[in-house]
């Protein structure tokens, strides 16, 4: 049960890399705090802290290429890149353990209980790393990996934990989603195809309005959540032609949730709330109303976030699983959004 939450939660990183700076006047000047900062560096060196030697990490599931991936785009987040930066050995060892993990159907997964949850994170890692060094070893490794995604896409467009699986989550969908297109910006071919039919199953997955006039998305069908609406909302911004106006009613709905405090306590707080900043600010740069929703979510959540960083720099997020590896690189990765060196922040 602790393996597939955590597994579960794999989705919450969203983040498609390839180094860049991004005109920050378009987003509305929100900044990283001095807290903000100081976090993020204790947080970092935490995560040096427990690399094994091998560049996983220690503790819970720290050999599996997701959590790995999550805890080198940590070190990325703040200009780290392979060999270059105070963290630069650090990113080199984690991704040089990703790549050993490879197997050869192009699978990053060392063993027989890996997701597709764990490959999309780690494929959105090989992108940023190809980007950033053109290794030739990278690029063979990233293109497999690529290819699994395209070829397991099942008839409805989508993807769930098993490549080929015929049925499908959101969470799984929009990983693979990011993945696909983290590559696309790192320069590997992709077919439109792929990622229209998947925006097009998130799309289906859209609720109807309730009696605020609000929608939002849903897991699988069903009903909304805050967490699940704020991945549809991130991903269709990220990667399909959408305008924010087209998604008013969601990103109302995320608005009025963390008003009414849905997410205080949730075990989905960090998977919720990183996809929520990613959108917001996607959205935010649109100008208007949603620039405002933008300069509101991040100081808000990113309060939060550092409330609940321990003196060794782990945070816990509201993780389930606790302080460790995992929940301090995705926390690490919130609250780098103003830093502006990933591309998924580029409008």
């Amino acid at each position: 049960m602790l393996r597939k939450l955590a597994v579960s939660l794999l989705c919450a990183t969203l983040v498609v890399v390839l180094s860049f700076r991004a005109q920050a006047a378009n987003y509305g000047e929100v900044e990283l705090s001095r807290e903000g900062k100081a976090a993020i560096e204790q947080g970092m060196q935490y995560l040096a802290n427990n690399q094994r030697a091998d560049g996983s990490f220690g503790g819970e599931m720290g050999n599996t290429t997701g959590i790995v991936a999550a805890g080198c785009m940590a070190w990325m987040v703040a200009g780290n890149l392979p060999g270059e930066g105070q963290y630069g050995k650090n990113v080199s060892k984690a991704v040089e353990y990703i790549i050993s993990c490879q197997q050869a159907s192009g699978f990053l997964f060392k063993g027989r209980d890996g997701s597709m949850y764990h490959h999309g994170l780690a494929t959105i890692c090989l992108s940023e790393a190809w980007g950033q060094t053109r290794d030739k070893r990278i690029a063979t490794a990233l293109k497999k990996a690529v290819d699994l995604i395209i070829r397991s896409q099942n008839n409805a467009g989508g993807w769930h934990y098993q490549p080929g699986m015929p049925s499908y989550d959101l969470s799984v969908v929009v990983m693979q989603v990011m993945a696909l297109r983290a590559a696309k910006d790192a320069g590997i071919a992709v077919p439109k195809e792929t990622i229209d039919r998947a925006l097009t199953l998130i799309e289906t997955l859209r609720t109807p309005k309730d009696g605020e006039g609000l929608s939002g998305f849903s897991y699988s069908g069903g009903g909304r959540t805050w967490s699940t609406t704020a991945a549809g909302c991130a991903s269709l911004l990220l990667c399909g032609d959408y305008k924010a106006s087209a998604l008013k009613d969601p990103l109302d709905y995320l608005v009025k949730a963390r008003e009414r405090k849905e997410d205080v306590g949730s075990p989905w707080f960090a998977y919720g709330h990183y996809y929520g900043i990613v959108a917001m600010y996607r959205a935010g740069g649109q100008g208007g109303k949603f620039l405002e929703y933008w300069k509101k979510w991040y100081p808000d959540v990113s309060r939060d976030i550092i409330s609940k960083q321990a003196k060794s720099g782990a945070n816990r997020g509201q993780f389930p699983l606790g302080y460790g590896c995992w929940s301090t690189g995705i926390c690490c990765l919130m609250l780098g959004v103003p830093y502006r060196y990933l591309p998924i922040y580029q409008r």
